[in-house]
């Protein structure tokens, strides 16, 4: 009877002490058994278990996967990237200006705003010929060349599906921005412009003329932004879909070539109109109010 009764007692005793103590799930898989002291917003203080006359311990939280508390209660760190008012102080408009077009011939900026987390919207305005204007070699007893002189405007619309942000410093994701990410953007271009082109004569001549073009894109653009200290950012972008315009050839000497492909600044068309789109682009910009 006293065996038994003292098994009872040791067996409570061991339930005690095991329920007494608090468990730390870290993300590595390990499982502390502590003591905690303190939990802040980014650390946590505790004691191990079997020595709680030692030193104290520091943990980050996003070390953390939950705590489990001597009396049940489970506290959880799983960071919820989805929850607007981890952004509330963050700027959510940007005004950001096409890095590469200039150097295509033409230049665009483009204006956009976060509706929620990895959503949102951009719209933009290019003028081609606001950069540099390319030549047009062709022979006529001698090389030859002329310069395009293109002139024209173009507009896009696109609606923004981002990944969650996914920026992580050392481990940490306190520092993402909700304009920050990869995404998927459909986008719709629409343009026009008038450029020089060379025209072959009856009389075996040449003629430099000019072409009034006429183009729109419908796209996927998909791209990758990043904030720097929520004031600056950096986006770069590829995309694909269906283009189509009235372009022909510069030189109609070779009319096998007409209609095969065009360079529509804003995106480039390959083959045969309507036919396959393309766009690139590196933008740079700054966050506003």
């Amino acid at each position: 009877m006293q065996k038994t009764s003292f098994l009872l007692i040791f067996f409570l005793l061991a339930i005690s002490l095991t329920r007494a103590q608090d468990k730390i799930y870290r993300k590595n898989g390990k499982i502390v058994e502590a003591k905690v002291l303190e939990i802040g917003s980014s650390e946590v203080k505790y004691k191990e278990f079997n020595n709680l006359d030692g030193p104290i311990y520091v943990l980050e939280t996003d070390r953390i996967v939950k705590i489990v508390f001597e009396n049940g209660k489970v506290q959880k760190f799983t960071e919820d990237l989805k929850d607007p008012e981890r952004y509330s102080d963050q700027l959510r408009k940007a005004v950001k200006f096409d890095f590469m077009g200039p150097l295509l011939g033409y230049s665009q900026i483009s204006f956009e705003k976060a509706t929620d987390v990895g959503k949102g919207y951009e719209i933009s305005i290019g003028v081609i010929g606001a950069g540099k204007s390319s030549r047009l070699d062709y022979y006529d007893s001698d090389l030859r060349s002329v310069r395009r002189n293109q002139f024209g405007f173009f507009v896009s619309g696109g609606y923004k599906f981002g990944k969650l942000p996914d920026f992580i410093l050392f481990g940490k994701t306190r520092y993402s921005h909700m304009m920050q990410g990869t995404y998927a953007k459909p986008i719709v271009y629409i343009g026009n412009y008038k450029e020089n082109r060379v025209l072959w004569k009856n009389n075996s001549s040449y003629e430099i003329g000019k072409q009034n073009v006429t183009f729109g894109a419908i796209e996927i653009e998909l791209g990758r932004q990043w904030v720097f200290g929520d004031k600056f950012l950096l986006d770069i972008y590829n995309g694909f879909g269906y283009g189509f315009d009235n372009k022909k050839s510069s030189n109609d000497y070779y009319d096998f070539e007409d209609d095969i492909t065009a360079y529509n600044y804003a995106n480039a068309r390959l083959g045969r109109s309507p036919g396959f789109s393309y766009s690139f682009g590196i933008k740079l910009g700054l966050l506003i109010k």
